[in-house]
């Protein structure tokens, strides 16, 4: 089952690293206490290395632009929403893969521990609580919701609470082996930090080496399909003729969400095609944000083309409050999703992506 998922609305209080002698078999965390508004304490604990040691990918979006999130912070009250069991989506939940907040390919590994200033994962995540410390700015954490009926010696006498919020990672493509979180699985159910200022928000993500994407509808890892988007990795590594999930060679390349005068029928998301071979989109959709499809019947994207699919308004459709657009193949797997938000939105003007 997946992670008992919820977001927790507060203010930062402090923070507290550990920091591990080489070798250490516990997997360390940068602990941190935040208040809400009702005067109640939470500790939040961010993996800042796996539990096999490998080091975690760490995505910084800074300014978080263009997601639907965004405009669903304002409706979270203080303390804690429990989204378990309650319908999800981009506006109130988090998915890596399903609705993107950052490019794969952009995330950096780093060390939970280093000997200098600013060169490990606690140094770089410690530096962004500085400033939202410091701007009296809020912090919205996704994950899963724990209360301990007896506090853990030393880290929640210390913080004085039994209440907190973990799993601040993505939680999807886990493997299904004994130790390989495979329980923690599932859609809409990723965790991560959301850092709002008085001027901007940034969003802090956390992902381990050992999780794979596309995942299916239960957030499970698709055999074969799967893969690992290592930091860094650039178009030359992908292998020829491969589709990978941090490059794929069909996506969406631009959409018109707000036409002139009424919309139905007169929306249009632009397919591209990075390769020199024609695709044949017959058993393709679109999925907009409340997962309505829209078949893309026998068409054929051309060779290094785009092709506008224009929706006929009773399948997919594009909300001018912000949404999803997702591309699915004929086996069922998401081969590539954009976000976009109501600021993006100009009628009459294509929204463009960046891919």
């Amino acid at each position: 089952m997946a992670v008992t998922y919820g977001v927790l609305r507060a203010k930062l209080d402090r923070w507290k690293r550990e920091d591990l002698p080489a070798g250490g078999k516990k997997s360390p965390h940068l602990q941190i206490r935040v208040v809400d508004g009702n005067g109640h304490p939470w500790r939040i604990p961010v993996n800042v290395r796996s539990a096999d040691k490998s080091l975690v990918i760490f995505h910084r979006a800074d300014p978080l632009l263009s997601h639907l999130i965004l405009s669903g912070l304002s409706s979270f009250a203080t303390g804690l929403t429990d989204l378990n069991g309650q319908p999800r989506s981009a506006s109130n939940a988090l998915d890596y893969s399903r609705a993107p907040l950052f490019e794969l390919t952009t995330g950096t590994a780093l060390p939970p521990t280093g000997p200098g200033h600013d060169d490990d994962l606690q140094d770089v995540v410690s530096r962004q609580l500085n400033d939202l410390k410091a701007l009296d700015g809020e912090i919205f954490a996704f994950g899963s919701h724990f209360h301990d009926p007896k506090p853990k010696p030393g880290i929640d006498t210390e913080f004085g609470t039994k209440d907190g919020m973990h799993d601040i990672h993505m939680n999807q493509g886990n493997g299904s082996g004994k130790g390989e979180f495979g329980e923690d699985n599932g859609v809409f159910n990723d965790g991560g930090l959301i850092l709002k200022f008085p001027d901007h928000v940034t969003g802090l993500f956390f992902r381990f080496k050992t999780q794979l994407l596309p995942t299916d509808e239960h957030g499970n890892r698709i055999p074969g399909v799967s893969k690992e988007i290592p930091p860094g990795m650039t178009q030359s590594e992908q292998g020829p003729g491969e589709t990978h999930p941090a490059f794929p060679t069909v996506y969406i390349e631009r959409a018109l969400v707000n036409p002139a005068g009424e919309d139905p029928g007169k929306e249009v998301v632009v397919i591209g095609n990075t390769t020199m071979a024609a695709v044949d989109l017959t058993g393709w959709s679109l999925l907009d944000k409340n997962n309505a499809a829209e078949a893309l019947g026998g068409v054929q994207l051309p060779a290094g083309g785009s092709l506008p699919v224009i929706l006929s308004g009773a399948g997919a459709q594009l909300s001018n409050k912000g949404g999803t657009i997702r591309l699915i193949n004929p086996d069922g797997v998401l081969i590539h999703a954009v976000s976009y938000s109501k600021g993006d939105i100009v009628e009459g003007r294509f929204v463009r992506f960046n891919t």
